[in-house]
């Protein structure tokens, strides 16, 4: 008997109240009063934030770890367990709403954060806050990254192959408490600018009576992990520094270890999801290549190795938005044009890193603005420590048109190139870029000509007054870089 296909009925995103939403300038200038930070450190974290591409004034942070609204950041357990029930009751509670689903009709439970892992279970957790049943079939998985929000669909299959015809509810999030950072090592600190608050949970069922009322279908999915490499396990690791102090050390091999992880998974999916026309064009360039082996380049010479164009593999692409540059290295290695990787870049902007749960957040936005055809197909890329990466292949089975609550703010309205902190193509200029090789005179020739054209369009006085404050910030920091290079001439 074939396998029953796994439906993705819905899901919800976190969407953090107006009182956690983090002012950056507001709260660079009260960081400096905590005991834990040092000039230094706050202007580190600062630079590493300005460079991430991610919103001033719409990230969400705890207020226990909010330099405005605490007097020294708080990692205790307590608080670290109130950040989790605010997520994951708001989360479970909107797809519970929005699948007509009670809380005893979920038979497989399976819930996800990396570094925050209590005793009891986060699972168990949940299981308390909405009186599952007795029976219920429920796992909860740390340590894995921000990966797992794609990864974990494998798990998800699995287990509905074992269980058919049952309901699955499947919660992912980083508990950004318990990974706070307040030492002085640099590789851990850049934890502190990158990630925020975030969440997600999603009903999946292999039951075919409710195929009608789902929005996706999963066509395929797969998981890579390298970590038998020690290069690739040591990129990424949750640890102490020398005063003892556990934080996140984010490697200088780690781009290179997850753009390799990314590559075996990506590949590895790549002949499921081609188009008839490229497994024929494929089949050329193996040919060529072929011919320019055996004739020594005579007959003709070798091409380059077959990529397919991955828009025509795919409709929308959900890419994890861990930072700037790791959006960057993504679009380059998949050779993907700046509208593919806008939805990717907008919940960067708007959310920040929020580990698993980020390629939900893309999805949302795409469903929340341009939407989904019926027959379209998706593209969800996970990658996490480890390394580990996911990769799954949706495609819908209605039109689907929803405006999730953490994307109302934007109006139905997609965002563009100039709505971002920094740019996509390679074209466009911005205030935001500081090249070194630009001299402080450049640079003021920029901002002249960005002040006189402003590019950045904001949704009120409020944010447009924090993006001018940015603004300044670049500009000072331009001109620090550009009297730096004289003074090295």
């Amino acid at each position: 008997m074939a396998d029953l296909p796994v439906y993705l009925v819905d899901y919800s995103m976190f969407d953090a109240p107006k009182e956690l939403k983090v002012d950056f300038v507001a709260s660079q200038e009260a960081a400096r009063s905590w005991k834990v930070a040092t000039p230094e450190k706050v202007d580190f974290v600062s630079k590493i934030f300005l460079a991430s591409g991610i919103s001033t004034t719409r990230t969400a942070i705890p207020a226990c770890l909010q330099p405005t609204q605490t007097q020294e950041p708080k990692t205790d357990l307590h608080s670290a367990q109130a950040e989790a029930k605010m997520v994951y009751g708001q989360v479970i509670s909107e797809v519970l709403r929005k699948t007509g689903l009670a809380a005893t009709d979920i038979d497989i439970l399976i819930t996800n954060t990396s570094i925050y892992c209590p005793t009891p279970s986060i699972a168990s957790m949940v299981i308390n806050m909405f009186s599952m049943r007795e029976d219920v079939q429920a796992y909860h998985l740390g340590g894995m990254g921000c990966a797992f929000g794609v990864v974990g669909l494998n798990m998800v299959r699995d287990m509905l192959k074992a269980h058919p015809g049952k309901t699955c509810l499947f919660v992912s999030s980083e508990i950004i408490t318990g990974a706070f950072y307040p030492g002085h090592r640099k590789e851990a600190l850049v934890t502190n600018a990158l990630f925020r608050m975030g969440g997600t949970a999603s009903i999946l069922t292999n039951n075919p009576a409710w195929r009608s009322r789902s929005k996706y279908q999963l066509q395929h999915c797969l998981r890579v992990h390298t970590g038998a490499s020690d290069r690739a396990y040591n990129a990424l690791n949750w640890e102490p520094d020398e005063e003892g102090i556990n934080g996140m050390v984010i490697t200088k091999t780690l781009p290179s270890e997850a753009a390799n992880v990314l590559e075996k998974g990506v590949r590895r999916m790549t002949p499921r999801i081609m188009t008839w026309g490229q497994y024929a064009e494929a089949a050329v360039n193996y040919i060529q290549q072929a011919a320019a082996q055996v004739s020594n380049g005579k007959l003709c010479a070798a091409p380059a190795p077959y990529q397919p164009d991955y828009t025509r593999c795919a409709d929308h692409f959900l890419l994890h938005a861990g930072g700037y540059a790791i959006l960057r290295g993504i679009q380059k290695g998949l050779r993907l044009p700046a509208q593919a990787m806008m939805p990717s870049f907008a919940s960067l902007r708007d959310f920040g890193n929020t580990s698993s749960a980020s390629t939900w957040y893309t999805w949302s936005y795409i469903e929340s603005t341009d939407g989904v055809r019926k027959g379209q197909t998706v593209l969800q890329i996970g990658v996490g420590g480890g390394m580990k990466s996911g990769v799954a292949y949706w495609r819908a089975l209605r039109d689907v048109r929803d405006i999730h609550p953490c994307w109302a703010h934007l109006g139905g309205k997609a965002l563009t190139e100039a709505d971002l902190p920094r740019p996509i193509s390679n074209t466009y200029k911005s205030i935001f870029d500081l090249p070194s090789t630009r001299t402080a005179a450049e640079q003021q020739q920029v901002i002249l000509a960005t002040n006189a054209a402003p590019r950045v369009t904001l949704a009120d006085a409020q944010q447009a007054a924090a993006a001018a404050e940015v603004s300044k910030l670049h500009a000072e920091a331009a001109r620090s870089e550009g009297t730096a290079a004289m003074a090295a001439h």
